[in-house]
């Protein structure tokens, strides 16, 4: 199937004329590479709420299509290391080419300011590694607001990051995914964190303070 889908919801009264005007001059190869993976079909669809509904249609979605399941587990587990190295010592215990990185070149961070940087790149890394695709939610706020929900997700299905964007601006989250730089754009950046992964949540021993805690 590939990592992502964009999946309409909402199919109450005069949705489909609001449907109809978001994806308006969006091209769908570009947002989730091809018209047949737009989801559109109340039979199938309708979920409301309740979209991670979605996985037990479509599973292969939680497949890791760039890497095999060993290798998955692998960038998983040597991402955690980097964190919790951090974690017991700083950017003394961190990964040297990384810390060489944002202290020097265009970079040049300093002190409090390369820890932070430092800190904030292998958090990032630890969630990054998880994500195995991505689903453009075209919902009830969707089709009132024209901002669809850009939706991280795991293999498991639970969400790692979100946000609401302009339902044009998903249209360049195809072409990142295949350049590999989809963890650049603000669409991740910027994103929320699922509640698995924030404290307390199932993943949420995954984050720094958590492991500054233990």
């Amino acid at each position: 199937m590939g990592p992502a889908v964009w999946l309409r919801t909402c199919y109450t009264t005069g949705s489909d004329e609001k449907h109809k005007s978001l994806i308006e001059g969006i091209d769908m190869y570009n947002a989730v590479d091809g018209d047949h993976r737009l989801l559109d079909d109340p039979e199938l669809y309708s979920y409301g709420a309740d979209w991670q509904r979605v996985f037990e249609v479509v599973p292969e979605l939680l497949e890791p299509n760039d890497r095999d399941w060993a290798s998955y587990e692998d960038a998983q587990r040597e991402a955690v290391e980097g964190l919790r190295a951090y974690a017991g010592g700083g950017v003394a215990r961190a990964e040297p080419g990384l810390v060489s990185n944002l202290a020097s070149g265009e970079f040049g961070f300093k002190g409090q300011e390369l820890e932070y940087h430092v800190a904030k790149a292998l958090q990032a890394e630890v969630h990054r590694v998880r994500v195995v695709a991505w689903v453009v939610l075209e919902d009830e706020e969707a089709l009132e607001s024209g901002n669809v929900a850009v939706i991280f997700v795991d293999a498991l299905g639970r969400v790692v990051r979100s946000t609401r964007v302009p339902a044009g601006d998903a249209e360049s989250m195809g072409g990142a995914w295949a350049d590999g730089c989809w963890d650049e754009m603000t669409e991740w950046t910027d994103g929320d964190l699922g509640p698995q992964y924030r404290l307390g949540g199932e993943c949420g021993w995954l984050l720094l303070e958590s492991m500054l805690d233990a």
